[in-house]
C-alpha cells in the first residue's frame, strides 16, 4: 500500500517520536484528501472511524501548522461522516 502525501506528512512530522508513530497506525489504512479548506480522511468502517477520531489531536497540529484545511472530515464510504474543525482554541483566547 502507498502512503499519499498528507499521511506521508503527518507522520514524517512525527519521526522522532516512536510512541506517536505507533498511536497513528490506524491512519495507513485510510485515503487522505484535501478539497475545499477540508482534509477529508476516509475510513474502513464506523470503528475504525472511532480509532481515527481519537488521533485528532495529532492530525490536527501538522495539518494547521502548514494552513492545509478548516476543518477535518472523517468519513465511512455511503454511511457516516464527522467533520471537526482544524482550530481549536486555546484556554487563553476563550478568556478573551
Amino acid at each position: 500500500m502507498t502512503m499519499d502525501r498528507l499521511q506521508r506528512l503527518v507522520l514524517s512530522f512525527y519521526r522522532e517520536d516512536p510512541c506517536i508513530e505507533v498511536e497513528l497506525e490506524p491512519l495507513l489504512d485510510c485515503r487522505m484528501t484535501r478539497s475545499w479548506g477540508s482534509i477529508r480522511i476516509e475510513c474502513v468502517d464506523a470503528e475504525h472511524l472511532e480509532e481515527v477520531s481519537a488521533l485528532l489531536s495529532h492530525l490536527r497540529l501538522p495539518l494547521a501548522a502548514l494552513g492545509l484545511g478548516r476543518q477535518i472530515v472523517l468519513r465511512v464510504p455511503g454511511s457516516l461522516q464527522r467533520s471537526y474543525p482544524m482550530h481549536v482554541p486555546f484556554h487563553s483566547d476563550l478568556l478573551a
